[in-house]
């Protein structure tokens, strides 16, 4: 049991994966399409994920020591399986390569304004890879202890709270249902990342219900995360700023300052970099595990490199425009549609009129 990764880490590595460059814009996206109320999207966005986790856990269940691509082959049979893996990496792929042209274009901006998009791609690239090519259990480990630096954030909007005004929030329930609609998609897009336990659960210690709790934890802790970032941002900002400020929560840090620290948002990005890495390694290891479980191959490491490579060469297109990065983030926006909620559900009706009709044994203990 010494190479399984325990609840905790488990619990971390989930949350690490689902927080990122999504958080600096959220509120400013809520505000748009929902209002003053765009903080109760959040509350809903947790619930209509627990329900996907219920599916998930269902797969889980049916083949618990079965890694997710072999799952897929199991389930939709030889050529098709082996299709939906190439397909999963490839999304996987395209997650990767918004990040980082998302976080390079910000660090451009903020932090690097002489320094080229292609030597900032250049140097998280080095370091994602450095973390990707080693083995799941070393990366839940890595995730698991960058956890304070997410802990740094909500330390920073705690001192902003003197500044806030609850008036902001007031009046409640003001959106129609087709405002809910939109708020919803922006968290959940934004909470993506709570699909790795169908990648690590084979890899984990405890059984099923110890897995689901881990996935409701998670859940739970990283709606809290969100709910108090944006509330702040809410009650910090007006309405009217709030819908023109692109990313608030780096305009709003950058209000901040100690005494010697003026910059806090460059202080801020300083450590924030070390989340983002930690949430473009995942991506990039199940992006390398996917191909090496598709060519049936124990060693993953040398597929990071091609999709290393290929993350690299497209995020430098896209980090110099806007525009690009925008409708490159449209298309990854309908793959999580499809890839996150659309075929694990498609996956569990399968999987339950096989088990239903007994055409396949049972792969849980």
């Amino acid at each position: 049991m010494k190479n399984k990764i325990s609840p905790p880490q488990a619990v971390f590595f989930i949350i690490q994966s689902q927080i990122g460059v999504g958080i600096l814009a959220l509120p400013n996206l809520l505000m748009k399409d929902m209002g003053h109320d765009g903080w109760m999207a959040i509350i809903l966005a947790c619930f209509f994920i627990q329900i996907i986790n219920t599916i998930f856990i269902y797969i889980i269940h049916k083949y618990p020591d079965t890694s997710f691509f072999q799952t897929l082959i199991e389930v939709f049979g030889k050529w098709v399986g082996r299709s939906l893996a190439a397909l999963y990496t490839i999304y996987f792929a395209s997650v990767c390569i918004v990040v980082l042209s998302i976080f390079t274009r910000i660090l451009g901006i903020w932090v690097l304004p002489l320094t080229p998009n292609w030597v900032i791609n250049l140097l998280l690239m080095i370091s994602i890879i450095y973390i990707a090519k080693e083995q799941i259990t070393a990366i839940v480990r890595l995730n698991f202890i960058l956890t304070p630096f997410l802990l740094f954030l909500s330390l920073l909007m705690f001192y902003s709270l003197k500044g806030t005004n609850i008036d902001y929030l007031m009046p409640f329930f003001q959106m129609d249902l087709s405002e809910v609609a939109l708020g919803l998609k922006d968290v959940v897009l934004s909470m993506n990342g709570f699909e790795m336990i169908l990648i690590i659960s084979p890899f984990m210690k405890g059984s099923i219900k110890v897995r689901y709790k881990v996935m409701t934890i998670a859940n739970i802790c990283t709606t809290l995360y969100y709910l108090f970032i944006t509330l702040i941002c809410f009650m910090f900002f007006s309405p009217i700023e709030l819908k023109v400020i692109p990313s608030p929560v780096l305009y709003l840090l950058k209000t901040i300052s100690f005494g010697i620290i003026e910059r806090t948002d460059l202080i801020f990005l300083s450590f924030w970099v070390f989340v983002i890495l930690a949430t473009l390694s995942n991506y990039l290891y199940f992006c390398a595990n996917g191909l090496s479980s598709i060519l049936k191959k124990k060693d993953h490491r040398k597929y990071v490199y091609y999709f290393a490579i290929l993350v690299y060469a497209a995020s430098c297109f896209l980090s110099t425009d806007n525009f690009r990065i925008q409708r490159f983030n449209d298309f990854t926006t309908i793959a999580q549609y499809s890839f996150i909620y659309t075929l694990p559900a498609f996956m569990a009706i399968i999987i339950f009129i096989k088990h239903r009709k007994g055409k396949v044994k049972s792969h849980a203990s």
